[in-house]
């Protein structure tokens, strides 16, 4: 009786670990998968906010007015931003809960699928 319970309590313990680094390789693979996701969106920022800098340059016959409005749309961006911090917070925050709530749902799902087996 004592031999089975230890083994049922490394058991557990087994199962906690495989649990646990689980959970943490879908967050690396997520915080990866973000992390490319924002490198090159902010090469086609950069390379679409140059692009507009030259059309609106042309436009105009003066490239540096075309940059100039290029820097007001980003300067009225950051305004904005700075203006609507507190729902840009909450925004971000909402979507945070809910991926972690769809990331912890899709390994109650995995579990849920290895007992039907």
């Amino acid at each position: 009786m004592f031999n089975e319970l230890k083994v049922y309590i490394n058991n557990r313990i087994t199962l906690a670990k495989y649990d646990l680094v689980d959970s943490l390789s879908n967050m690396l693979a997520g915080g990866i998968y973000i992390l490319i996701i924002a490198v090159f969106g902010l090469f086609l920022l950069l390379l679409g906010s140059l692009a507009l800098g030259f059309i609106l340059g042309s436009y105009f016959d003066n490239t540096g007015l075309g940059f100039l409005i290029v820097t007001g749309i980003y300067f009225l961006v950051m305004v904005f931003c700075l203006l609507f911090r507190k729902k840009l917070k909450l925004l971000l925050t909402n979507i945070a809960i809910a991926n972690a709530m769809e990331a912890m749902s899709n390994q109650d799902d995995d579990e849920d699928d290895e007992d039907e087996e």
